[in-house]
């Protein structure tokens, strides 16, 4: 129903989007209200993880909005690519919910969520955007005069195809699919037609998201599974509740990202071959400063005091390395050192 396009803020010397209502729809008076309520559902969050709404006006007949302008990048973009890192999509999960929180406690459901709505700052953050069909939680109904429900069917709730008003916990669903689907490479609900889309939906039968992806952290399945659930109060009742469950990760929070695997099973952590090498050395080298000392100190020794020390008192510091240093080198079991020159270690 419009046209984005680039544009500058001259006096703030800025970026912006420029949204503007297309001129054929221009005359409609309801898609006219429609463009202009979404004005006011997006100028009344104010939120980091929201895409921000600096101005709003009408040129020649035609509504427009002045956005904050992203690089561009959506979530459908990464999806589309594949591979999307576990890590940053926890992250991103928590700043939309963080948004849709936000919009909540103002009494705003945003009744759209999907990928193509989820943009990407150029610091990693994610900012949902489009309020294009969000509507205030005191509003009667939830289908426009004509009878069209507003949505995008496969993120559609299961009770909003059934004619119930869009709360809280339906855009919780959308989530939960939107990160299904960034998953598992594939939406949980298809169809050739958006009729049979919304049957599948209804349904609410989906592969198990395990059963795609058994290498995945069993609370993010849970908490994906439980968003996704047909009946509404078995879901997270609130995007915060939701949030909780998905742990405190950031997009700056790289500890995720160099976690080792685990050691295969029934075999021990052991040091790496190159730092079991380097304890070998220290212990040669430790042994060898101190057995250098010691037998200065015997030479200096006999020569001060003539013969006061005998040379035995000296002999067990030259021949006695540090037992803890030289410990991981004594261990280090024949097999292993075998199997290490065949290249299995």
């Amino acid at each position: 129903m419009a046209e984005v396009r680039d544009g500058v803020d001259r006096r703030l010397r800025r970026p912006v989007a420029i949204k503007t209502l297309l001129p054929h729809l221009a005359s409609r008076p309801d898609l006219r209200a429609r463009f202009e309520a979404e004005a006011r559902s997006a100028a009344r969050l104010s939120h980091p993880n929201a895409v921000g709404v600096f101005d709003v006006g009408e040129d020649d007949g035609r509504p427009f909005i002045i956005m904050e302008r992203l690089p561009g990048e959506t979530l459908a973009d990464r999806i589309q690519v594949g591979n999307v890192d576990t890590v940053w999509l926890r992250s991103m999960a928590i700043d939309v919910l963080d948004a849709l929180a936000a919009a909540h406690d103002a009494g705003i459901v945003h009744r759209d969520v999907k990928p193509g709505n989820i943009l990407i700052a150029a610091d990693g953050r994610a900012k949902i955007a489009d309020f294009g069909i969000a509507k205030s939680l005191d509003a009667a109904g939830d289908t426009t005069a004509s009878g069209q429900l507003l949505g995008t069917p496969a993120y559609l709730a299961p009770e909003r195809l059934n004619g119930a008003p869009a709360s809280p916990r339906a855009d919780i669903y959308s989530l939960g699919v939107v990160l299904y689907e960034a998953l598992a490479g594939e939406k949980p609900f298809t169809g050739e037609t958006p009729v049979l889309v919304a049957r599948a939906v209804g349904q609410g039968q989906h592969r198990p998201l395990a059963d795609i992806r058994p290498d995945l952290d069993g609370a993010l399945v849970v908490s994906v599974e439980r968003a996704m659930r047909t009946d509404p109060e078995a879901r997270f009742a609130s995007a915060r509740d939701m949030q909780t469950a998905l742990g405190p990760v950031t997009p700056r929070d790289a500890t995720a990202v160099l976690t080792l695997p685990p050691s295969p099973a029934g075999r021990p952590d052991r040091p790496s071959t190159s730092t079991r090498r380097a304890v070998a050395v220290a212990a040669a080298v430790g042994a060898f400063v101190l057995l250098t000392l010691g037998a200065i100190g015997a030479f200096s020794s006999q020569g001060s005091e003539r013969g006061s020390v005998t040379p035995t008192t000296a002999a067990p510091v030259a021949t006695t390395s540090p037992p803890s240093t030289a410990a991981p080198v004594a261990q280090v079991p024949p097999t292993v050192r075998k199997h290490r020159g065949h290249g299995k270690d």
